[in-house]
């Protein structure tokens, strides 16, 4: 439980704690209220059954005359209304309770995940070369929700506990040989069950981990290559998959319910056979029941009350049991000394700031790359020069590394040794700068199924969009007339992917996006090589069309696309060679 805490702990902010603190006063409260509708009950009951006796008590005859009421019915009516009052009170307050509850866990659920995901696309691009994806879905996706469960499981554990602990004042000033007799059995059947159930509920949550993620991965590969699914005919491959995994998931499911019901089928089972044991042992001992009676109504409600209780603190227990990988999990990906070694730079994503221009050249100095977690060197004291306003085009073999020099080039990929300067300026002393004057077009565009408008000005608010901005660089991408002819125009949805544009089309989507903020930096990975002759010829007059206006770096496939370049570099054995075509 300690581990929870401090775990929990560094996740909340200081908002959050303080919620927390009001939520644990309003639940304080709603313990009391809990505890005075039942204690209440003892003296209703006993002026009701012993109304006779109680007219000729000193005590009650001064009470009376206290209160200004005259006979005992009077006084019955009294309680009785203030029982009503109480018990509408107190269930006003505990609706008012749950809001509080539901608005506390479901806004700052949605906080975390959004928390998390900042956290992750603010990590370096060498963190997604080998990352499990399906895993980072899983945990925005189950693992926050789960830990938000567990939050809630707190706070009604700690409500369960107030209302237990006050029943059981009340039960021990009514009859302590029964209460004490009940909580003994009620602590030692917690305790044991918790050491049984405990540790397979934990296993069982790491297991759900896995399996969600399994899950996950299966879901993933299916839709996102639905086309290769569909002409491979392999459909009934990743659906099997997909079942068999939910097929354990399922199974995990089960086996939690199950277990985190035998609690509170063992402790009902005994709690009332106690119970029963007690009064029947009180039967045979020769004592009347009718002297004990109305504590015995007293009791009976507070139990029906408290046992609910206590199955609910066991429950609650298991649930944590059950919740605390997802949060363990959580807790490891959030963890400070960890984002200091993975967290990349900081993000410029709302924020304008002025592009580092080019006035003189883009050096690349000394350069030494290595991916992560191997020796073999991609690049070993390699240099190249991109000279303002010049074209330069990189060739070479496949694998030679051409596009890790282009993700070393944007900053994505960051090098073991050497430097890449802009006028003599590290890129990365002003790294949002840097980006904010480049414009990429890969080989394949993520183009997402909105409209051409969107997709073009990718990560814009609408209503930031400069249309006329849109048009100067569908002409520059030579895509106008296109768009022109559509019947929605811009506004025209272009499919997943960009399913309903031919390959070209999606290729000067790219052009335009990239040209949207005017960059004078324009660098093509392989932009054209998916094409075909005709369609990147006319792709190559566009491009071609920026020689001597933006500073480009063009790899190529074939040498046709580069031949109009005014410098070219081969990427051959770790180094950046000067060439001709």
């Amino acid at each position: 439980m300690a581990k929870i805490f401090k775990e929990l702990n560094y996740l909340l902010d200081r908002k959050q704690k303080l919620n927390l603190a009001w939520l644990g006063v309003l639940i304080f409260v709603g313990g009391l209220l809990e505890t005075l509708s039942v204690s209440m009950m003892l003296p209703v009951v006993t002026v009701i059954l012993n109304s006779a006796n109680l007219q000729e008590h000193r005590t009650i005859r001064l009470i009376l005359s206290f209160v200004h009421v005259e006979s005992l019915e009077s006084l019955t009516v009294i309680l009785l209304s203030a029982l009503i009052a109480v018990y509408i009170l107190k269930n006003l307050f505990l609706l008012y309770l749950t809001w509080e509850q539901s608005r506390f866990i479901a806004f700052n659920r949605n906080i975390m995940i959004s928390r998390v995901l900042r956290e992750f696309l603010n990590r370096p691009y060498e963190f997604y070369l080998d990352a499990d994806i399906p895993t980072v879905f899983r945990m925005t996706d189950s693992d926050i929700p789960q830990v938000f469960n567990m939050m809630l499981d707190l706070i009604q554990l700690a409500s369960e506990l107030v209302v237990a602990t006050a029943l059981s004042i009340v039960l021990i000033l009514t009859d302590y040989k029964m209460t004490l007799f009940l909580l003994a059995v009620v602590v030692a059947m917690t305790l044991g069950l918790s050491f049984l159930i405990k540790p397979k509920l934990n296993r069982l949550g790491i297991l759900n981990q896995n399996i969600q993620s399994r899950i996950a991965k299966w879901r993933i590969e299916a839709i996102y290559g639905i086309k290769d699914v569909k002409v491979l005919d392999r459909t009934e491959f990743f659906a099997s998959h997909y079942e068999d995994s939910g097929r354990i998931g399922a199974g995990v499911s089960r086996d939690y319910s199950v277990l985190n019901a035998l609690p509170r089928i063992t402790i009902e089972t005994v709690f009332v056979c106690a119970i029963l044991s007690y009064v029947l042992f009180v039967l045979l001992s020769g004592h009347d029941p009718t002297l004990f009676f109305s504590k015995l109504s007293v009791f009976g409600m507070a139990a029906m009350r408290l046992m609910p209780s206590v199955n609910r603190i066991n429950t609650y227990f298991n649930n944590l049991s059950y919740e605390q990988p997802c949060l363990d999990y959580l807790y490891e990906n959030m963890d400070p000394k960890k984002l200091a070694r993975v967290t990349g730079r900081p993000s410029a994503a709302g924020q304008k700031v002025e592009p580092l221009r080019v006035k003189d050249k883009i050096s690349l100095k000394h350069i030494t790359y290595a991916y992560p977690g191997t020796d073999k060197l991609i690049f070993d004291d390699a240099d190249m020069e991109v000279p303002y306003a010049k074209s330069v085009g990189i060739m070479g073999s496949s694998g030679a590394g051409k596009s890790t020099l282009v993700d070393i080039l944007l900053g994505l990929l960051k090098v073991k040794d050497g430097e890449i300067t802009c006028d003599g300026t590290d890129i990365f002393s002003c790294y949002p700068s840097w980006l904010a004057n480049i414009g990429y077009i890969p080989q394949s565009i993520y183009l997402v199924d909105e409209t051409i408008r969107d997709n073009i000005a990718f990560g814009i608010d609408h209503s930031e969009i400069d249309d006329d901005r849109i048009w100067q660089v569908l002409e520059e991408a030579q895509l106008a007339d296109f768009i022109r002819e559509l019947p929605e125009g811009l506004e025209t949805t272009i499919g997943d992917r960009g399913v309903r544009l031919s390959g070209g089309q999606r290729q000067r989507i790219g052009i335009a996006r990239a040209l949207y903020h005017d960059p004078e930096i324009l660098v093509f990975d392989e932009a054209t090589s998916a094409l075909d002759n005709e369609t990147e010829a006319a792709l190559m007059e566009a491009i071609n069309s920026f020689h001597g206006k933006k500073t480009m770096v063009i790899i190529a496939h074939r040498l046709n696309t580069i031949e109009k370049c005014d410098y070219i570099y081969k990427v051959e054995d770790g180094k950046i060679i000067p060439t001709t075509l």
